[in-house]
């Protein structure tokens, strides 16, 4: 991490400085050691921390006074919640009693109205008629299928026997057979038809005793509530004072509810509360971290660029180095070249100077022996 990166207040007062400054600045920390500049950049680092959680505390203090003063403006004082509340029970008392009166007055014009109606005779002479024409439209059913079942035995013989000529009985014959059993067939389909009717009949005369079963049994079952709620009334107070006594126990009930909810309420605000501090301490963490990713991020930054730069640098080192490597390959060999040159100039001037001296020499006897 590079100084000035980790607080942004630093980095705009060193821009915002003059360049002698800066220049001094630079001078100062330069001639810091590096175990210095590390202690002291820890050191701003920590009182930044501090700074950061005094802020953290100081806006969740605020988040409080701003919901207590809320609560103070929407009027939600334990006091006036009981009174509100007591009002709404004498209210909903009175609404009960009335609703009550009616129920009573519902209830006698219901008896007044089923006294005229069915009778329990009725419903059972309507169940046994309805069991009856169940058991005689299923022996019906049975007959007919029988007699359907001989019809066709009846009707196979004959055709058998007049294909066969066993039998008097012509083909015309049968055919007119055929034609009356197909009439029979006829009227057992309509008396099929008729049966089906009067089995719908039965079902509905079936549904309109149970509705009726139903009916009853509602109606027993609101006399008996209604009966219940006579009883209450009957054995409430008796007298203006005993049902003053009576509301006032009933207010007293209802006060210690009250309280009770007011604890829970107490109970459920202090939670959410705590919940809040929760998520105001989570979001300074979340933006201390986001202010150290960006700091690291800087760092990170700052290190590319030096490492981009130091990259720059080195390959115009390298290049320069190829430079001078090839610089001196070439003085090399123009140095070689040159002392060959030089030398084939020495050997050449000693020739000549040996043909010189050969020349200038007296006359000297040569014998040239060969080998034996």
């Amino acid at each position: 991490m590079t100084l000035g990166s980790s607080t942004p207040g630093g980095i705009n007062r060193i821009t915002n400085s003059t360049g002698d400054e800066r220049a001094a600045l630079e001078g100062m920390l330069r001639a810091y050691p590096v175990e210095q500049l590390v202690e002291e950049v820890l050191v701003a680092w920590q009182e930044l921390a501090d700074r950061n959680e005094d802020l953290v505390t100081s806006k969740q203090r605020l988040r409080v006074l701003e919901l207590d003063l809320a609560e103070r403006k929407d009027e939600v004082a334990p006091e006036i919640a009981q009174l509100r509340a007591a009002e709404s029970h004498l209210e909903e008392t009175s609404a009960r009693i009335v609703h009550l009166e009616r129920l009573l007055e519902d209830s006698k014009k219901e008896l007044a109205e089923n006294k005229s109606g069915l009778s329990a005779e009725q419903l059972a002479s309507l169940e046994t008629e309805a069991s009856q024409l169940r058991e005689l439209t299923t022996q019906q059913d049975d007959v007919i299928g029988e007699m359907e079942g001989r019809m066709s035995q009846m009707v196979e013989a004959l055709e058998r026997a007049a294909d066969a000529g066993l039998t008097s009985v012509t083909a015309d014959e049968v055919r007119a057979l055929k034609a009356q059993a197909d009439s029979l067939s006829s009227d057992l389909d309509a008396e099929k038809a008729a049966n089906d009717s009067l089995e719908e009949e039965r079902q509905r005369l079936r549904d309109i005793a149970d509705r009726l079963r139903g009916l009853l049994d509602a109606r027993d079952k609101r006399l008996g509530e209604l009966e219940e709620q006579l009883e209450r009334v009957m054995q409430g107070p008796r007298s203006v004072s005993a049902e003053h006594d009576y509301l006032v126990e009933q207010i007293e009930e209802l006060k210690r509810r009250l309280l009770e909810r007011n604890r829970e309420y107490e109970s459920l605000r202090r939670r959410e509360r705590r919940l809040h501090n929760d998520v105001f301490e989570r979001d300074e963490r979340i933006q201390q971290m986001s202010l150290t990713i960006a700091d690291f991020e800087a760092a990170l930054t700052d290190r590319t660029s030096e490492v981009r730069e130091l990259e720059s640098q080195r390959d115009t080192a390298v290049h320069e180095l190829d430079g001078v490597k090839r610089s001196e390959r070439t003085r090399e060999v123009v140095g070689r070249v040159f002392a060959d040159s030089l030398s084939l100039v020495r050997t050449h001037d000693e020739r000549e100077l040996k043909k010189e001296i050969y020349a200038n020499s007296p006359n000297v006897e040569r014998t040239i022996k060969t080998p034996n």
